[in-house]
């Protein structure tokens, strides 16, 4: 009896066939899973940007003290928590800002570390924030937490006061 299934000549095409049937059905949530520290990639800004606000989510981690981190340089605001060894998100200004917010908020007290071309700064409350004018350049950001449990956090970027 001659197979009316010609396209299928062999085990390994059908275990790719149905792979790729799987694939195409199941949603990408189920079939991906990001890394445990990996955070949402942010884009340059200039004045201006648009959508306002920019909103990037992660979880906090990390065994590291925020004060550590912060280095032995002058430090505005009292660095508190631990967070990873890495930043969790590089910021590039491309221009300075008169007015710039950065704010987390989370489920739990998270802290929050800046360092950048104007400075270091550590805030430390329910919703720690950043704002003023920002020069033009490359800021590191790190979200922790007190203790260094895990929490999910949003990190709201905007020109106005949030």
């Amino acid at each position: 009896m001659k197979s009316k299934m010609k396209w299928m000549r062999s085990p390994k095409q059908l275990f790719i066939s149905v792979g790729l049937l799987i694939g195409l059905v199941l949603p990408n949530s189920l079939l991906w899973t990001p890394l445990a520290n990996s955070q949402e990639a942010m884009k340059p800004l200039s004045p201006r940007f648009s959508p306002d606000p920019q909103v990037y989510s992660g979880t906090t981690s990390g065994s590291t003290s925020l004060q550590s981190l912060a280095g032995l340089t002058q430090v505005n605001g009292a660095c508190q928590g631990m967070a990873n060894q890495t930043a969790n998100y590089v910021l590039v200004t491309e221009k300075p800002f008169g007015f710039l917010s950065l704010k987390v908020i989370a489920s739990g007290k998270a802290t929050l570390l800046v360092k950048g071309p104007d400075g270091i700064y550590c805030r430390d409350s329910s919703k720690p924030s950043l704002e003023g004018t920002w020069a033009a350049g490359r800021y590191e950001i790190w979200v922790g937490s007190q203790t260094g449990e895990s929490i999910p956090f949003q990190l709201s970027i905007s020109e106005t006061s949030q």
